[in-house]
């Protein structure tokens, strides 16, 4: 599907990285479009406002909010659900609301219970993101990117969603909010609970293996570093991390046996995996 034209004016409840990313974003595809942001940091309001990030800028959702014909909450997860029934109210019948959380299932679940009728919720998960808040935001960041849009909602609400993304450069994939949590447990939750437990059993190895520790040890767990309000609340709620760590554990235990067992098993179980790498990236 192609991009079409973006709403007349958008709402942005957020204006961390995604949050002043997207504005950014929104900006240089058409500066036409009027954003109303949502800030509760006061210099981050001022200086989004400074730099022509957003139109208008709140310290809360407030009646500014219902001039927009699409919402996107870029707040952390557990934030993300507790603005889903107040900025609702706010918007007028047909605007459609959207976010950036990385669990679906939960939120959409939440979305039910929460907005209003006359507006639709389209759960949505850009797969990039990073570290910086709003002095890293870049206005290049969905450029090339991918993005998850659940089609638990009406037809129509989740074409206007992935058009947006769209425009603004991503590729889209559509898909069930429990398909997106299935496929996300293993390559993105997993991997950060992996990265979490790699970093405090190196740190238990003693003081010899943090001297020896090297760039492989840093790529591995660079994914610990994420505060636990952005990553852990949102694999804490993936209900596809039980099943990807299973998986896990049966490939590491398959591997550890062909290492055990001979030269000639082991290069086949490492060779393999070195493909399946080369298959993934």
């Amino acid at each position: 599907m192609a991009a079409g034209p973006l709403p007349r004016t958008i709402g942005v409840a957020g204006l961390g990285l995604m949050g002043a990313s997207l504005a950014r974003a929104v900006r240089g595809v058409d500066p036409a479009v009027r954003i109303v942001a949502v800030e509760p940091r006061d210099d981050v309001r001022a200086q989004a406002l400074a730099d022509g990030v957003a139109d208008e800028v709140r310290a809360a959702p407030d009646a500014a909010l219902g001039a927009c014909a699409l919402v996107v909450l870029c707040t952390p997860v557990a934030a993300i659900e507790a603005l889903l029934g107040p900025v609702s109210r706010l918007l007028p019948d047909g605007a459609v609301l959207t976010d950036v959380g990385g669990a679906k299932a939960h939120v959409v679940a939440a979305a039910r219970a929460a907005v209003r009728p006359g507006v639709a919720f389209v759960g949505a998960h850009p797969m990039f993101g990073g570290h910086g808040g709003y002095a890293g935001a870049s206005a290049d960041k969905w450029k090339g990117g991918t993005v998850a849009v659940c089609t638990d909602a009406p037809a129509e609400a989740v074409e206007r969603v992935a058009a947006l993304h769209l425009a603004l450069g991503a590729k889209v994939e559509r898909c069930t909010a429990a398909e997106h949590d299935a496929a996300v447990a293993m390559v993105s939750h997993l991997p950060y609970l992996v990265a979490s437990a790699l970093a405090v059993a190196a740190r238990e190895a003693g003081p010899l293996a943090l001297k020896l520790a090297g760039p492989g040890l840093k790529d591995m767990t660079r994914l610990a570093a994420f505060p636990f309000d952005i990553q852990g609340e949102v694999a804490r709620r993936n209900a596809g991390l039980p099943d990807a760590a299973a998986r896990l554990e049966r490939h590491l235990a398959r591997i550890l046996a062909a290492v055990v067992e001979s030269p000639e098993a082991a290069r086949r179980a490492l060779e393999a995996a070195r493909k399946a790498r080369e298959e993934l990236f």
